[in-house]
């Protein structure tokens, strides 16, 4: 089994870095003969200088079924007309894609084909951060002129209380979890709701306790 990465050029670099790392057998095909000429003094894999979109340039990589095909060109059309082709002509099972715009994703999916939404990749990371600053400064309004704060706390691998229940942490008096931000999820919390490594805590304390509750937790 091989892998084919077609298309892209700074992605497929690191993509194809870690697979071959990883002990895989990477082929990149690219037009770009500069960029193919770059990557073949820097990558362990098997370098080819043409266009991925013709049949002629694949059956010189001898694909087979049991290969999987990476496609990152930056059009859809080209991505869907070349993963077509792998699948029509050679019976690749499995192809990833890169989906440019999310709307196209029926076709592809339709098909068989795997896609990649970069605008999903991002989103999914950024979301969780407007979801938590949205709550801190809500929260924050909401206290502040009645003579509590908002503290933000995290909780690190090395933390006493990572792996315990909330019931079990034995909180300063008038200290109060509001909530816990945990990768994409904004979780209300419970009594036996167990605390986990990276989870970031927010905290509503009197004013003038903020750093009482940093120390609690730092312990």
């Amino acid at each position: 089994m091989k892998i084919v990465i077609i298309g892209g050029e700074r992605v497929p670099y690191f993509l194809a870095k870690k697979l071959i790392a990883e002990g895989y057998n990477v082929y990149f095909v690219n037009k770009d003969e500069a960029l193919c000429n770059e990557y073949s003094r820097t990558l362990n894999a098997v370098i080819v200088n043409g266009d991925g979109s013709s049949k002629k340039t694949l059956d010189e990589i001898e694909i087979g079924p049991d290969d999987i095909i990476v496609l990152l060109t930056e059009r859809d059309r080209k991505n869907f007309f070349i993963a077509r082709l792998v699948q029509e002509y050679y019976g690749v099972r499995h192809v990833v894609t890169l989906l440019n715009n999310s709307e196209n994703e029926d076709i592809f999916t339709r098909f068989g084909i795997r896609t990649l939404k970069v605008t999903d990749l991002i989103m999914s990371n950024i979301e969780p951060l407007l979801f938590e600053n949205q709550v801190v400064s809500e929260l924050e309004s909401e206290t502040s002129n009645r003579g509590a704060t908002v503290v933000r706390v995290s909780i690190d691998w090395g933390s006493k209380y990572a792996r315990l229940p909330i019931s079990r942490l034995e909180l300063p008096e008038d200290v109060l979890i509001a909530g816990i931000v945990r990768k994409d999820q904004y979780i209300i919390p419970k009594g036996d709701t167990v605390l986990e490594p990276g989870d970031d805590l927010i905290v509503i304390c009197k004013i003038g306790r903020e750093m009482e509750v940093l120390s609690h937790f730092s312990e």
